[in-house]
């Protein structure tokens, strides 16, 4: 924390008052991508378990603003399926795995979707305490039980993300 508090000191921003802001834009380009603004939607695992086709709805979100998105290994919609719902090129996250067979096969899937960026992620090695996946019952001795009495506490999400959200 010292080092960086050090090395962030060393950086001074210059204030730009009474500038001209008619024709500022935020567009760069990024891996021979354009995108409206240097912001990428980020990974995030199981998107289909929060709402019906969440990695669709979140691909289609990302396009909406001119940004890409990274779809994340343990998607619950497939790649070939965001990737058909997006018209411009999207990212995908691959966790180093000990199951060399899945790696290998989602690298094959995303080249022939025509993914061309991959993000490497390396912290599934260590996993950290998640003490809210305990908490909510995601993990646990009674793991199952609980997210069965979830499911039928809250039937409309579980119809919704259920039957409904696997692909047509």
């Amino acid at each position: 924390m010292r080092a960086n508090s050090a090395d962030l000191s060393g950086i001074s921003l210059r204030q730009r008052i009474l500038k001209n802001v008619e024709t500022l834009s935020l567009e760069t380009t990024l891996f021979e991508q354009k995108l409206a603004m240097p912001i990428v939607l980020a990974p995030v695992g199981l998107t289909g378990m929060f709402a019906r086709r969440g990695e669709v709805q979140a691909v289609r979100a990302a396009q909406n603003k001119g940004i890409p998105l990274c779809l994340s290994t343990v998607s619950v919609c497939s790649i070939e399926e965001v990737v058909a719902q997006s018209q411009q090129p999207i990212w995908f996250q691959l966790y180093v795995l000990k199951d060399r067979g899945f790696m290998k096969n989602a690298l094959e899937r995303a080249k022939a979707a025509g993914v061309r960026n991959l993000v490497f992620t390396v912290d599934m090695p260590t996993p950290g305490a998640r003490y809210r996946d305990a908490h909510s019952g995601m993990s646990g001795p009674y793991a199952s039980s609980r997210r069965m009495l979830q499911a039928m506490t809250r039937p409309d999400w579980a119809f919704n993300v259920g039957p409904h959200g696997p692909s047509p």
